[in-house]
């Protein structure tokens, strides 16, 4: 997952008009319009889409566009696992991992795993 991270902030920070995507609030992102880009992924996490709920949850943790606030972040990390969303899950697993609380980031990188997030297997792993 860390390597993860590092590639959303490598691709937001040095992002330019040649990278493209299909999704439209990612787009803008890359074009560095994150506050657009936020607000496009809050109306999509609105209407219960996982992944854009993660990617709300990312922003607040990093603070594109809007100012940090790692409690909101993970309040929308909760929505996206709950959604079904891996990247968010695996967020959410490291972050309970972080806090000591290991049976709990164990039962969230399991999920993670199990909806397809590599990191997440190989970080469950490590913490066996």
């Amino acid at each position: 997952m860390k390597k993860l991270l590092i590639l959303l902030s490598s691709v937001f920070l040095f992002a330019n008009s040649h990278m493209t995507t299909n999704d439209k609030a990612l787009q803008e992102a890359l074009n560095g319009n994150y506050k657009k880009a936020f607000s496009m992924f809050e109306k999509r996490c609105k209407k219960n889409e996982g992944y854009a709920c993660g990617m709300v949850g990312y922003f607040y943790d990093k603070g594109f566009g809007i100012e940090k606030n790692h409690q909101k972040a993970i309040t929308y990390y909760k929505k996206g696992c709950n959604l079904n969303d891996a990247d968010s899950c695996t967020l959410l697993g490291y972050e309970f991992y972080k806090n000591g609380n290991l049976k709990k980031a164990k039962e969230l990188l399991n999920k993670a795993c199990k909806l397809g997030n590599k990191d997440a297997c190989n970080y469950l792993k490590k913490i066996q």
